[in-house]
């Protein structure tokens, strides 16, 4: 992700635009691949990460423009990774080897000096650790990964986004929705029918306070939308102290170096879905969760769809996370007009307390029944306890 200093764009008429760069231009490729050259050599020769930035900045430093080379670098250190030149505990070793030349130099000796085989005493500091793994790429990939986080580094200062998604790949659109989800953005999907469908998200300048964490999880959604064929993004920012209007599309020809959401599924998902299989004699997870209609043009689309494998019934389960607190109510209001829809909701502590959900629940026994509360993720046990009551 880059950084506020990393930003290019152009504001004017109260608008703002990322001021993309040739990917297809030679210098730029020249540079992109000086300094991917400049970080395989770096961990090639397990080079310290002061060494590093000592190389990369000379390449930068001698570049026509260095906040462009900066930006590239910034990049290239997000993909680089970094541990301690040996397992040893480095605060200890220091003082006994300090110790030790302390009292030789009162005897008037001088202490040898280190043998090639005795670890570095500064290991364990962020300027001497070593590369343990790069993640290379092309210099023509790099580049396409620059203009796409120009683009992530502004939303970043979003207070609300409008995404229109238009593609005639129904699996392309799952995507989109799956990582709405995974990232528990807080989003109202509206059925535009044949022109596809708008989702409004709200920024992490439209919530109580600015949200890193929130910031940083709406940025990633961008390079899940960029493979979609015909897409939209209009959203207000908050930048250099003016509310700007972003506007993005795929007439940028905007690149993503995932082509799949699949690696992005967390292990508490993985561990959920395997243990829900050993547990579950009579449901099991469903691998495309459909899209549901709420009426008024509003759709629902649920983090998980189970079937019963008695009579093939169908149940979907929908999470509210801390963020989506003004989202509850509303959709226990749609289903205490209509009890009909199919779904279940589970609910973070951090949104509603048992008492208050049970006010709001008064008089609705049963849908009361299909709701519970859990910490930071829900349990299989709760979802099976749940599902048997609507069986």
């Amino acid at each position: 992700m880059l950084k506020k200093e990393h930003i290019c764009c152009k504001i004017a008429s109260g608008r703002v635009k990322p001021l993309l760069i040739d990917t297809a231009l030679p210098a730029n490729l020249e540079l992109a691949g000086s300094l991917l050259a400049v970080y395989l050599e770096a961990y090639n020769n397990s080079m310290t990460r002061m060494e590093l930035e000592q190389l990369a900045g000379n390449v930068i430093s001698a570049s026509v423009d260095e906040k462009f080379a900066s930006g590239l670098n910034k990049l290239l250190l997000d993909r680089t990774e970094f541990s301690p030149a040996a397992e040893l505990d480095h605060p200890a070793y220091r003082r006994k080897l300090f110790l030790r030349s302390a009292e030789l130099f009162k005897q008037g000796k001088l202490s040898a000096p280190p043998s090639a085989g005795t670890p570095d005493i500064y290991g364990d500091l962020p300027a001497f650790e070593k590369m343990a793994a790069f993640d290379g790429m092309t210099p023509d990939a790099l580049l396409k990964l620059y203009n796409l986080a120009q683009c992530q580094a502004l939303l970043v200062y979003a207070s609300n986004i409008e995404l229109r998604l238009a593609d005639p790949d129904v699996s392309g659109l799952r995507k989109v929705m799956k990582a709405i989800k995974f990232f528990r953005l807080l989003a109202e999907f509206t059925n535009l029918k044949s022109k596809g469908i708008k989702i409004t998200i709200s920024g992490p300048y439209a919530l109580f306070a600015p949200s890193a964490k929130y910031a940083v999880s709406l940025a990633a959604l961008l390079p899940v939308m960029v493979n979609l064929k015909k897409w939209s993004l209009e959203a207000m920012i908050t930048f250099r102290e003016r509310e700007l209007k972003l506007k993005l599309d795929e007439k940028l020809e905007l690149h993503s170096p995932q082509r799949s959401f699949s690696s992005f599924v967390p292990e508490e998902i993985r561990l959920y879905h395997r243990h829900f299989a050993e547990r579950s004699a009579d449901w099991q997870i469903i691998g495309e969760t459909p899209f549901l209609d709420a009426g008024n043009q509003q759709i629902i689309f649920p983090d998980l769809s189970f079937a019963s494998k008695e009579n093939g019934k169908t149940i979907h389960l929908e999470l509210f996370h801390r963020w989506h607190a003004g989202q509850l109510s509303a959709r226990l209001e749609l289903l205490k007009n209509h009890p009909e829809i199919p779904l279940i909701l589970g609910i973070d502590r951090a949104v509603i307390t048992k008492a208050e959900l049970d006010e709001q629940l008064a008089g609705y026994p049963e849908l009361r029944q299909r709701c519970w509360l859990f910490s930071d993720f829900p349990g299989v046990e709760n979802t099976l306890k749940v599902l048997k009551t609507v069986q």
